[in-house]
């Protein structure tokens, strides 16, 4: 009960209406891919709240009193920190997990290009899917066979090249990069 008291204050409250602002904000946010990183207001309230807490919480066990006092100076730093990792996420997150446009199925036209293997093992006489990401970011799912003169088989994850769209099988002839 004693928690429950704390977490009662002004200068918590403050932070836990930051946290579901921001839970209501990113929940409620429309889902377009953006141009590049963009900081999430709902991100920084969430890292700001539980930071604020946690130096609150800090203040408290260290018993620093009256821990309202302190509250500009942990305002600051929480709003400053939670800034920084919102940003330092959303940087992270444009580098390593580029948007998607769109996706496409089975599309010709894509001889040439370069492509993953999404099939567990892909061998001669059987189908399998590779996935290739174009310069616009829209990913396509495309179905893939081994060229007659490839390899015996290709793993997942494995890059492979497009041969010429074969519209008898619908699907690709890869072999591998």
């Amino acid at each position: 009960m004693a928690y429950l008291r704390f977490l009662g204050e002004w200068y918590n409250l403050i932070w836990v209406g930051a946290v579901c602002a921001g839970l209501l904000s990113v929940t409620l946010a429309r889902r377009e891919p953006p141009e590049g990183p963009r900081t999430s207001p709902g991100i920084v309230l969430i890292a700001a709240g539980v930071l604020g807490l946690t130096l609150n919480g800090a203040l408290h066990d260290f018993r620093v009193e009256p821990i309202a006092r302190w509250f500009p100076l942990v305002a600051v730093l929480a709003l400053g920190a939670g800034w920084l990792i919102a940003r330092s996420a959303s940087r992270l997150r444009h580098r390593w997990i580029p948007p998607v446009r769109g996706v496409a199925f089975n599309e010709p036209g894509l001889e040439g290009e370069e492509a993953v293997v999404l099939s567990a093992d892909l061998e001669h006489g059987r189908i399998g899917r590779a996935r290739h990401r174009d310069e616009t970011g829209i990913s396509h799912i495309l179905r893939v066979h081994l060229a007659d003169d490839g390899a015996g088989a290709l793993r997942f994850g494995g890059r492979v090249r497009l041969g010429t769209f074969d519209p008898d099988r619908r699907s690709y002839p890869v072999e591998p990069v």
